[in-house]
């Protein structure tokens, strides 16, 4: 027993000695002090949002502070085969940034340069910047750039770019997709490539640059980003409608979308609701079983489908409508939606879910998410965008809590099952990383999941890149 012991701890000890040697190797090749090894810095970065039990322990954290670096890591993890995952802000909800054991975090949050080009309308960004500042810094130049998430104030556009996030006004404005011209990424073996052109229309042979919209890191680290921009809209208006029951809210939705493209459109339920009035005191009728939310930036016919959007909740039997073009009151009208978020802030944890249904469907998903909700003993509150049939269900649990944090994910995985059953789409806004992987591998044809795995070996032979989001390998089936 006691040669087994020292044998154990013999081979402890050099695999601590071989770790420290590549943790020193890697850390030559790098920027003054990129490298962290600190263990509450690296614990840190584990897990991003979506608080993932399996969260695996990396060998360091590399935070990125120019693309030589990023090549640097990219040329050290293919020479030893060590898996890279690759971080923005680590606001993914779906484990698209849990750290591997073993692994590098190559974090590129202080890529975040950020460039507006007024003559051309782009914007030229690092991955690392933050969705609000882009947006703050087009406005101050007259311009907008649309994909608005509901982390905005926190998520990065390499994140956005990575997941192809949406977001409310997506229904109008598209997702990141539609606004990208040009990417240059760090292919797994160091090597830069860049992809699109200078401006949208720009041809460059094969669209190679969509394969990396989506690809949540598996194929390549985006180190620079390219953006077109629009027009800054002149003119809002606000639109609150109340409804005594959630399918009239729905009904109107589809009727104000099979007239218009509002620039958002959002319904929120009565659960929903009522979290946000115990943060604003709104003094909510009791009567109020959801409230439709609509907005138009339609410069001077936004006064126009503002009152088509009146007239259709009304026709739906709203209890009440408001309207305004005040930007203040607009923002009070508005308030539930933030309100949800600022209540449960600091003091529940979230499972945030991200479905797609067809818009006639989603009350049914609705339904059927408080049934789950019910017989697992779960909280679960509901907001949607209808337009684009996106349902997004918050399931609250007490993370030091054992018993609740296994009922969040149990309720979580049949919520996932629902969705299937109702042939609705696992993954919509967020992406589908680590999390969602095999329940998406099982709706896909066996033609898809061979395209899929060739196509993230002609990029990443080794399989290095992020290797638990997104795609899976054969052996994993």
């Amino acid at each position: 027993m006691t040669d087994r012991i020292a044998h154990h701890y013999a081979v402890r000890e050099q695999h601590l000695s071989n770790e420290t040697e590549l943790v020193q190797e890697l850390g030559a090749a790098l920027s003054a002090n990129a490298i962290l090894t600190d263990s509450d810095v690296v614990e840190s970065y584990r897990r991003d949002w979506s608080m993932d039990p399996d969260a695996g322990r990396p060998l360091a954290v590399v935070r990125a502070r120019t693309e030589d670096d990023v090549r640097a890591v990219m040329r050290f993890a293919s020479a030893h085969r060590i898996p890279v995952v690759p971080r923005g802000a680590g606001s993914s909800v779906i484990g698209g940034s849990t750290a591997v054991d073993g692994a590098i975090t190559l974090s590129v949050e202080h890529l975040d340069d950020l460039v507006i080009d007024p003559e051309t309308m782009t914007a030229v960004v690092g991955p690392g910047v933050i969705n609000a500042e882009l947006s703050t810094a087009a406005a101050e130049r007259g311009m907008f750039y649309p994909p608005n998430p509901t982390s905005s104030d926190f998520c990065s556009i390499g994140g956005n770019v990575a997941t192809d996030s949406g977001g409310p006004n997506g229904c109008k404005y598209g997702s990141t997709a539609d606004y990208v011209v040009n990417l240059r990424v760090v292919l797994a073996d160091g090597s830069v490539a860049e992809f699109g052109g200078p401006m949208p229309k720009a041809t460059t042979g094969l669209p190679l640059m969509k394969l990396f919209i989506g690809a949540e890191g598996t194929l390549g680290v985006i180190t620079r980003i390219t953006l077109r921009l629009l027009p800054q809209p002149a003119e809002h208006r606000t639109v609150a409608a109340f409804f005594a029951t959630r399918e009239a809210a729905f009904d109107a939705c589809a009727d104000i979308a099979k007239a218009m493209r509002p620039s958002e459109i959002a319904v929120m339920d009565r659960p929903a609701l009522d979290v946000a009035e115990q943060h604003l005191h709104m003094g909510l009728d009791d009567d109020t079983a959801a409230v439709l939310f609509g907005y138009s930036d339609a410069d001077t016919g936004a006064a126009g489908e503002a009152a088509l959007m009146e007239k259709i909740c009304r026709r739906h039997g709203a209890d009440d409508v408001f309207v305004t073009d005040d930007p203040s009151e607009g923002a009070m009208i508005s308030r539930p939606r933030e309100g949800v978020f600022d209540a449960l802030e600091g003091r529940r944890a979230l499972i945030v879910e991200d479905f797609a249904v067809p818009p006639g469907q989603i009350s049914d998903l609705i339904t059927a998410a408080y049934r789950i909700g019910d017989e697992m003993g779960q909280q679960i509150l509901t907001y949607a965008y209808p337009v684009d049939g996106v349902v997004h269900p918050i399931i609250l649990f007490d993370p030091a809590d054992g018993e609740s944090a296994g009922r969040a994910f149990g309720t979580r995985s049949r919520l996932l099952a629902a969705v299937e059953e109702m042939g609705g789409g696992l993954a919509a806004e967020y992406g589908i990383g680590a999390d969602k992987r095999a329940a998406v591998e099982k709706t896909l044809d066996d033609a898809a999941k061979t395209l899929q795995r060739r196509t993230k070996a002609v990029f990443d032979p080794l399989g290095i890149l992020n290797p638990r989001a997104l795609v899976t390998t054969a052996s994993h089936d």
